[in-house]
């Protein structure tokens, strides 16, 4: 009895060990350049500034870092990394003020994955609230993600001097007919729709990834339903085995991400791709 609660009292505590080392990686992790005081404080004033909005596939510590690129790349511009893991549009409204206060030369917003993800089960919406994402009477909606989606584009457009970019969203799951690639459609048509009133760029990232897997079939061994798992999975992979997201997309048979909702470097180079036409053409 004694040896089977010492047992348990182990497998407790690795489990909350995981936990706090996840939550203090993932969950409250901000990008080394992220336009946090300090950050803005040391900002070059004989530097064009381009801030990168968004979620985690924007912050990149849980998917492919084409913002560091972005910066080796552009070593002439000072590159702000606004994105947060597991923001929606009503958490990133709540933070603009930080990219705004940049006064940045060009904006680009990758915002919607985490709505999506929020309206695909309870569950999913419980997760969200429990990180503080979702206030415990809100909902996460198609209607809500409009409304907040257009905040920020206002916000932006009459805050700042900057040229914007909105991406349409990455695919979610490599099944380009499951449900939540379905709602994809739909969030990133509204996208493109506010880019062309607003007379802003918009950036076609869903529909690369989705010309690229009709070419090379996916061989997924996971489905959307697995997301969770195999996110959680993805990412112990890559911080305790010191796995690229390429290694772990190939281990999943995956093509454009190692989980479901992130990025690797193919897709990830996709959105260097259109970042870099964006600022060369603007």
């Amino acid at each position: 009895m004694t040896l089977f609660l010492i047992f348990i009292g182990f497998i407790i505590f690795a489990f909350m060990a995981v936990y706090f080392f996840i939550k203090k990686n993932v969950i409250t992790h901000r990008p080394k350049n992220a336009p946090k005081a300090d950050n803005r404080q040391n900002i070059d004033p004989n530097k064009k500034i381009l801030v990168c909005v968004g979620d985690s596939n924007t912050h990149g510590n849980v998917s492919y870092n084409w913002v560091d690129d972005l910066v080796n790349d552009f070593p002439t511009y000072q590159i702000l990394n606004a994105g947060v893991n597991a923001d929606l549009t009503n958490t990133l409204l709540k933070r603009l003020n930080d990219t705004i206060s940049c006064k940045p030369s060009y904006i680009t917003l990758l915002i919607g994955t985490n709505d999506i993800q929020a309206t695909m089960s309870e569950k999913q919406e419980k997760r969200y609230k429990e990180m503080n994402k979702i206030g415990a009477d809100e909902t996460s909606n198609f209607e809500t993600f409009c409304q907040n989606y257009s905040k920020i584009i206002q916000r932006l457009k009459t805050e700042t001097r900057a040229k914007i970019a909105v991406f349409s969203l990455p695919v979610l799951g490599e099944d380009l007919t499951n449900s939540a690639n379905n709602k994809g459609d739909q969030y990133s048509n509204f996208i493109k729709q506010i880019a062309q009133n607003e007379k802003i760029t918009y950036l076609p990232l869903r529909e690369m990834q989705q010309a690229y897997l009709r070419i090379n079939p996916s061989q997924s061994k996971y489905s959307y339903d697995d997301t969770f798992m195999v996110m959680n999975l993805s990412i112990l992979k890559h911080i305790f085995l010191k796995r690229s997201w390429d290694k772990i997309s190939e281990e999943h048979g995956f093509i454009l991400t190692p989980d479901n909702i992130h990025q690797n470097s193919i897709s990830g180079k996709m959105i260097i791709e259109l970042v870099t036409n964006f600022i060369k053409t603007n």
